[in-house]
C-alpha cells in the first residue's frame, strides 16, 4: 500500500467520533418515501457539502456537489436520501440514531444514508490531505430511489444535470464490491368488473347470468396470479453463476406480489381488483423476453374472455448489468477494496433493484458498494448500521477516487 492511501485511511479512522455524530445526525431527519417529505434533509446534506467547500445545488430536492480538478474522468458518488417508512413494532426510537453495541439504529441507518455520510466524509479526508484531482468528482445525495428514482437519479441525468464516466454507487451490502446486477420489473395489473349484488346477481356463466350480473373482478386475476406462479416456479430451475456475498443465497430469479386490492363489501361483487408484484432476475435473463410473455398471456386471455376488461402497466423495466473487470474504474475500485479490506475481494452479484441501471443505461459504468448486511433488518424494524461497516464503505468511497482520479498531493 503506498504511504498516501494509509494516510487516507488514518485520516478516516481519525475522524471516526464525526462520522458517528453526523451519521446519528442525519438518520434523526424523516424522510420517508412516502411522504416525501425531503426539504430538511437536503438542506442538512447541502450544508454538509458547502462545508467542504464543494459547488453545490439543490435540485427537486436532489443534492448535487463537484471538485473540479482537471481533464481527467469524471466520477460520480451516489447515495439516496429517502427511506421507506418507518413502519410499526419497533424496540428503538426510529428517527433515534440509538447506538447499541456498535450499532447506529433509525431508519435509513443503513439503506441507504450510510452512503450518504460515506461520501461526504471520504470527500474530507481526500480534501484534509490536499489531493489533487485530474478529473471531476462529482456528489450526489437523491431522492424517491424507493419508488423507481424517477424524481432523482432518472431526473438528474435527464436533464444532464449530472454526466460522468464512472458511478460508485452505495447502496448495497458490505465487504465485496458489486459488479453484477439483476434486471427488474415493476408490474400493475388492473381488471375492471361489474359490481352487482353477490347473491341476487352473482358473477356466473350461462345460462345462470343475465344483464344484470356481476363480473366479479378479483375471480378474474386469479388466473394472473396462477401465471405468475408457475412463472415463479420456473425460474427456480436456473440459478446464477455469478458469486453472491455471504448471507444472500437468493441466486435465481423471483415473482413478489407485493400488493393486491379489491372489492368492498362480503355481499357485493368487486369491480375492481389491482396487484401490483416485482420481478428480479439473474443476469442470465433476459428482461425484455419476460415482458413479452405476460403481454402475449395478457392478450390471449382477453381472446378467450369477452367480458376481460384489464391493463398492465410497467413503470420500471430494466436489464441486468455486467461490468468489465478490467477497465480501470474497475481496477480502481479493486485496488481500493483491497486497501481497505488488505486482501483481494471478488465482484459479486447484487439481485435487489437500485438505481445503478439509470447511469448504466446511459451508459455510465457503475460499481456498487454499501453497508448493509442481511441482518441490518433493512425495511423492516429496528433497522441498524455496523459503525465499523459505515467507517470501512468511507475508505472505500476515498481510495476509489485516490486510484481512478489519479490524485497526488
Amino acid at each position: 500500500m503506498k504511504e498516501v492511501e494509509k494516510k487516507i485511511l488514518n485520516r478516516i479512522d481519525e475522524m471516526r467520533d464525526e462520522i458517528i455524530d453526523f451519521h446519528q445526525q442525519i438518520v434523526r431527519i424523516p424522510s420517508e418515501n412516502p411522504p416525501r417529505k425531503y426539504k430538511e434533509i437536503a438542506r442538512f446534506t447541502g450544508d454538509a457539502f458547502n462545508s467542504l467547500g464543494l459547488k453545490t445545488m439543490i435540485k427537486r430536492d436532489n443534492v448535487i456537489g463537484e471538485i473540479n480538478g482537471g481533464k481527467g474522468p469524471t466520477l460520480i458518488f451516489y447515495g439516496h436520501l429517502d427511506t421507506v417508512e418507518a413502519f410499526s413494532g419497533w424496540t428503538k426510537d426510529p428517527f433515534g440514531g440509538e447506538i447499541v453495541n456498535g450499532r447506529i439504529y433509525g431508519r435509513g441507518a443503513s439503506d441507504d444514508k450510510s452512503s450518504v455520510t460515506a461520501e461526504i466524509f471520504a470527500t474530507k479526508a481526500l480534501l484534509e490531505e490536499k489531493l489533487k484531482i485530474n478529473g471531476k468528482l462529482i456528489l450526489t445525495a437523491v431522492i424517491d430511489e424507493e419508488t423507481g428514482g424517477f424524481r432523482g437519479a432518472d431526473y438528474l441525468l435527464d436533464k444532464k444535470i449530472i454526466q460522468g464516466d464512472a458511478c460508485l454507487l452505495g447502496d448495497a451490502p458490505s465487504d465485496y464490491p458489486f459488479g453484477y446486477c439483476g434486471g427488474c420489473m415493476y408490474v400493475t395489473f388492473t381488471i375492471k368488473g361489474k359490481q352487482a349484488h353477490g347473491l341476487g346477481f352473482p358473477d356466473l356463466p350461462p345460462p345462470y347470468r343475465n344483464e344484470k350480473s356481476g363480473i366479479n373482478a378479483i375471480e378474474k386475476m386469479l388466473k394472473i396470479q396462477n401465471f405468475l406462479m408457475e412463472l415463479k416456479r420456473e425460474f427456480l430451475k436456473k440459478e446464477t453463476k455469478y458469486p453472491m456475498p455471504p448471507g444472500w443465497n437468493a441466486a435465481v430469479s423471483s415473482v413478489n406480489m407485493a400488493e393486491i386490492h379489491g372489492g368492498n363489501k362480503i355481499t357485493t361483487v368487486p369491480d375492481k381488483c389491482f396487484l401490483h408484484c416485482s420481478i428480479n432476475t439473474i443476469p442470465e435473463q433476459d428482461v425484455a423476453s419476460i415482458k413479452s410473455r405476460i403481454l402475449e398471456y395478457i392478450e390471449n386471455l382477453k381472446k378467450e374472455d369477452p367480458y376481460l376488461d384489464i391493463t398492465v402497466q410497467m413503470p420500471v423495466v430494466f436489464e441486468p448489468q455486467v461490468i468489465n473487470e478490467n477497465s480501470p474504474f474497475a481496477q480502481a475500485v479493486r485496488s481500493a477494496t483491497r486497501g481497505v479490506f488488505n486482501e483481494e475481494r471478488e465482484f459479486k452479484l447484487f439481485l435487489p433493484s437500485t438505481d445503478a441501471h439509470w447511469f448504466q443505461e446511459r451508459g455510465i459504468e457503475t460499481i456498487l458498494i454499501g453497508s448493509s448486511r442481511f441482518d441490518n433488518n433493512v425495511h423492516a424494524e429496528d433497522e441498524f448500521v455496523y459503525i465499523e461497516d459505515l467507517i470501512n464503505t468511507t475508505k472505500l468511497f476515498a481510495l476509489t477516487a485516490f486510484h481512478y482520479l489519479k490524485m497526488i498531493p
